[in-house]
């Protein structure tokens, strides 16, 4: 395991497991935590060695309560519009990574803790976790895509509801709005996310990837686009080794064995 002062990094199977690790602040977010993620993302994005990410954190109390309160005591609005922009960033990384990644929220995911589980592909959320972006309680509003994010996710109605009256809601509400994919026992809750990875890992590395960028583009683009595109991608995936090897495996009968061209 490679230890960093706040964040965790092991590779378990082709699977990149980012551990938050500063429990006793909540694994709040501080200018050290960003970079570390951000060390870690280049390193998930250009290793093949790894396939997929899982993002979690110590202990069953906090996944991340946001940024760190002493940080945000300390600052002036410089200094507040570049850590801002910094997450923003980061979290932009995250959801464009060509892996996919699965956030197993532990505890309390609040603030930006929200908003970076939001920017995974997937959330895994255990009994106890909670998850929303509160910031209208200190007079703000939140800075790291939050908003956007969790009105795609959940629809106007209910994100207007969310962050207006600035709930945080429980993992099992979540699941029924969208917000959440799967709700679990905490003692179960790193081994169904590295389950539900490996699932998807069976499948094509190419394919994946785009399979992503096309999900994650169809808001931004009119739809007679969008299927033109996911057709001409699909004629992309046809023409690769792993798209002769899938079929070839299919009837063949066997797994596929993939080399990601």
């Amino acid at each position: 395991m490679e230890e960093k002062k706040h964040i965790l990094f092991e590779v378990h199977e082709k699977i990149g497991i980012a551990t938050f690790n500063r429990p006793e602040k909540g694994n709040a977010f501080d200018w050290t935590t960003i970079k570390e993620m951000e060390e870690i993302l280049y390193r998930v994005e250009h290793d093949e060695g790894i396939r997929g990410m899982i993002l979690t954190a110590k202990g069953n109390e906090y996944f991340c309560v946001g940024a760190d309160i002493n940080l945000m005591k300390s600052i002036e609005g410089k200094e507040y519009a570049e850590f801002l922009l910094a997450g923003l960033r980061m979290n932009e990384k995250l959801q464009r990574s060509r892996k996919p990644t699965i956030a197993a929220i532990n505890g309390w995911a609040v603030g930006a803790g929200g908003e970076i589980a939001m920017s995974c592909d997937l959330r895994i959320a255990s009994t106890n976790a909670k998850i929303g972006v509160p910031e209208l309680k200190i007079g703000l509003i939140p800075g790291w895509g939050g908003i956007f994010r969790l009105t795609r996710l959940v629809g106007q109605t209910k994100a207007l509801e969310m962050v207006l009256t600035a709930s945080n809601i429980p993992a099992k509400e979540a699941k029924e709005i969208g917000l959440i994919n799967k709700v679990v026992e905490p003692e179960k809750l790193i081994n169904e996310a590295k389950a539900m990875m490996g699932k998807i890992l069976q499948n094509a590395p190419i394919a994946i990837s785009l399979a992503k960028y096309i999900i994650r583009s169809e808001a931004e683009i009119p739809f007679y686009i969008g299927e033109n595109y996911e057709a001409m991608v699909s004629i992309l995936t046809f023409l690769t080794r792993d798209g002769k090897e899938g079929m070839e495996a299919f009837f063949e009968k066997r797994e596929p064995s993939w080399a990601g061209t």
